[in-house]
């Protein structure tokens, strides 16, 4: 057998310790930045404004099944489309949450321009969920496994035109063997 792959997100105020969102949400299919912190909201009902940030989108992988070895992780939040102009894509790969908000996200990369998963940021796994302290590059024996928290957020310039950007595509990859 194979590991079964899936999106999850955390959402909303910072509990427990450590941290993550009160709201988890699986088998998430799309990321779309938005003036909200959630998942189902439409992204035509709440726009970003020209010159603020999208809330970060605080998404993780979830393993589940049968197979022996996970490793080799690597995240691109950008691997193809193209940012409307003045739009700036951030991210990061951390094992902290942080109560979602407008503001700029601190200690990011520049994902603007197409990074190929392969030269993305490198990710490691935990069993408890993307919050678990001490994750590792390497998951082994099957079961239930997460990877640590992926963190993006989209910063619209002043001279962004209004309207829908182009959709992009942000991809994980991993060795299972």
């Amino acid at each position: 057998m194979s590991a079964v792959f899936e999106w999850n997100e955390d959402g909303g105020a910072s509990t427990g310790s450590p941290a993550k969102g009160t709201t988890r949400t699986t088998a998430v299919t799309q990321a779309n930045f938005k003036n909200i912190d959630d998942v189902a909201t439409a992204y035509t009902s709440a726009p970003i404004s020209a010159g603020t940030n999208s809330y970060p989108k605080f998404q993780f992988g979830k393993f589940s099944g049968s197979w022996n070895t996970l490793s080799s992780c690597k995240w691109s939040p950008h691997t193809a489309g193209t940012l409307a102009t003045d739009c700036t894509l951030v991210g990061k790969v951390t094992s902290t949450y942080a109560t979602p908000a407008t503001t700029a996200l601190s200690g990011t990369t520049d994902f603007s321009s197409i990074v190929a998963v392969g030269s993305g940021a490198s990710v490691n796994f935990h069993g408890t969920g993307p919050e678990g302290a001490s994750p590792t590059s390497t998951a082994s024996g099957g079961g239930t496994y997460y990877t640590q928290f992926l963190v993006s957020q989209l910063q619209v310039g002043v001279s962004t035109p209004p309207g829908d950007i182009a959709t992009i595509t942000h991809s994980l990859q991993y060795i299972e063997s």
